[in-house]
């Protein structure tokens, strides 16, 4: 964080992690497979975002899960949802 925060300054938030980064937000999109992303469930995102719509670019969530809970969801790329 500190090569970005020299780069980017106070042009945007930065957050503490996942669960922080989500927080009140308006849309996700994943572009990492880091498991602390991944243990995130579909209920977490619902909870804490505002109106929750993700972007899965790495396709590390069931998108039925996330539909299910009201989530607007798309996964991006090839290969196997996990």
């Amino acid at each position: 964080m500190p090569n970005a925060k020299s780069i980017f300054h106070n042009e945007i938030d930065f957050a503490t992690g996942a669960i922080d980064c989500i927080t009140n937000a308006d849309c996700c999109i994943v572009v990492t497979e880091w498991n602390e992303f991944k243990k995130l469930s579909a209920e977490i995102f619902v909870q804490r975002m505002k109106n929750p719509a993700i972007v899965d670019g790495k396709r590390i969530f069931n998108p039925s899960d996330f539909t299910r809970a009201g989530v607007l969801f798309s996964a991006l790329g090839l290969g196997e949802l996990k």
